[in-house]
C-alpha cells in the first residue's frame, strides 16, 4: 500500500492551468456571441470551407453587379429625363414655327431667337452627366459629346454653316442680298449642302466627340445589355439642324416665300428629330427594365447565398450563451478554490512548543 504526496503548489497549478483553458475558450466564446459567427471558421468547417469560400465568392458578385447596376439605372434615368426635356423643346418651337406668318413684321427676330434658344438648350441637353460621365457619350463618356456651337471664338460648326453659305450664294446670311434668294435655291441649299454638315465625318468633326458604339454592361452573371446611346443619333443631328437653320437663315432679310421655306424645312426636321428620340427613350427604358429585373432576380438569389452562407458560419446563439454561462461559473469555482488554497500553510499544523 502506498500513499500519494498531494502538494498545495500542484493543486494550485492544477486548477490555474484548467482556468486559462477556460479563460481562453470564454474568450472564444464572447467573441461568438458577439458577431454571431464562428471565430475559427477554418477549423469549424474543415472540408466544407471550399464550399463556403465559394458561396462567398458569388455573393461578392452579385453583390458587385447589383451596385453597378444601381448606377447604371441612375445614368439610363438621367438620359431619359435629358431627352424629355429636348422633346420639350422640340415641341414648344414646332409650336412657335406653326403660329408664326412668315414675312410678318416680327417674323425674322423671332424665328433667329427662337432657334438661338432651342439650339443652346439642345447642346446643353445633349452634355448632360451622371456619376462623373457624359450620357450621350457612346463609350467616349469622359468627354462633353457636343462642342460649343456658340463659343466666344467662333466654332468649326458654325465656320462651316458660314462658308456653306456664302460659297453656295456669294453672300453671307446677314447680307441684305439674302432677300434675292428663292425660296427653290434655299430648299436645295438646305437639303443638299446644309444638310450634309450635320451628318457623316462633317457631323463628327464639327459638332460631336461621342462615339458611335455604345455601352454594353454586364448586368448579371452571363447577361448584358446596351446600356447607353450616344448624340450621333439622326433625332438629336435633324434638331441640331434645324435649330441653327433658324438660328442662323431666320434673321436675314429674306423674302416671305423664302423665309417660309425655311420654317417648312424646320419644321419638317424638328418633327423628324422628336419621333427619333421617342424611339432611342424607348430603347433606353427597355435598357433600364432589363437592368431592374437582373437586380431584382439577383437580389433574391443573394438572400438564398446569404441563407447558404448563415447555416454553416453562424453559432446557435442559445447554445453559445449555456456555454458561456457554464464556464463563467466553472471560473468562479475555480476563483475560490484557489483561494482557499491561497490560506493552506504547513505552519498552521506544526508544534507550537
Amino acid at each position: 500500500m502506498s500513499s500519494a504526496i498531494v502538494s498545495t503548489y500542484a493543486l494550485g497549478q492544477a486548477t490555474l492551468s484548467s482556468m486559462a483553458r477556460s479563460q481562453t475558450e470564454l474568450a472564444q466564446l464572447t467573441t461568438e456571441s458577439s458577431s454571431g459567427q464562428y471565430a475559427d471558421l477554418g477549423l469549424q468547417l474543415g472540408e466544407q470551407s471550399g464550399y463556403e469560400l465559394s458561396l462567398r465568392n458569388q455573393t461578392n458578385l452579385l453583390q458587385s453587379l447589383t451596385t453597378a447596376n444601381s448606377l447604371t439605372v441612375t445614368d439610363l434615368e438621367t438620359a431619359q429625363s435629358s431627352i424629355d426635356d429636348i422633346r420639350t423643346t422640340a415641341n414648344s418651337t414646332l409650336s412657335t414655327l406653326t403660329s408664326l406668318t412668315a414675312g410678318g413684321s416680327n417674323a425674322a427676330n423671332t424665328l433667329a431667337n427662337t432657334g438661338t434658344n432651342a439650339l443652346q438648350s439642345l447642346i446643353a441637353g445633349m452634355n448632360t452627366s451622371s456619376n462623373g460621365q457624359y450620357v450621350f457619350g457612346g463609350i467616349n463618356s469622359g468627354v462633353a459629346p457636343i462642342a460649343d456651337y456658340f463659343s466666344t471664338s467662333t466654332s468649326a460648326a458654325k465656320s462651316a454653316i458660314d462658308a456653306a453659305f456664302t460659297s453656295t450664294f456669294g453672300f453671307s446670311p446677314t447680307s441684305s442680298s439674302a432677300s434675292t434668294i428663292s425660296a427653290s435655291d434655299m430648299t436645295n441649299f438646305i437639303n443638299g449642302t446644309f444638310s450634309s454638315l450635320f451628318s457623316g465625318s462633317s457631323w463628327t468633326t464639327d459638332w460631336s466627340s461621342a462615339s458611335d458604339t455604345n455601352v454594353t454592361t454586364e448586368i448579371a452573371p452571363g447577361e448584358s445589355a446596351t446600356t447607353s446611346t450616344n448624340a450621333n443619333q439622326a433625332g438629336f443631328q435633324q434638331l441640331a439642324e434645324a435649330y441653327a437653320m433658324l438660328s442662323e437663315f431666320g434673321g436675314s432679310s429674306l423674302s416671305t416665300a423664302t423665309q417660309q421655306a425655311v420654317i417648312t424645312s424646320a419644321s419638317s426636321l424638328i418633327s423628324q428629330g422628336v419621333t427619333s428620340l421617342t424611339a432611342t427613350e424607348s430603347t433606353l427604358g427597355t435598357a433600364q427594365t432589363s437592368v431592374t429585373d437582373a437586380s431584382t432576380t439577383m437580389s433574391n438569389q443573394l438572400t438564398i447565398l446569404q441563407t447558404q452562407i448563415g447555416n454553416l458560419d453562424n453559432v446557435d446563439s442559445s447554445t453559445v450563451a449555456t456555454q458561456i454561462n457554464s464556464l463563467q461559473t466553472q471560473l468562479e469555482t475555480a476563483y475560490e478554490l484557489t483561494a482557499q488554497l491561497q490560506k493552506l500553510s504547513l505552519a498552521q499544523y506544526l508544534p507550537t512548543s
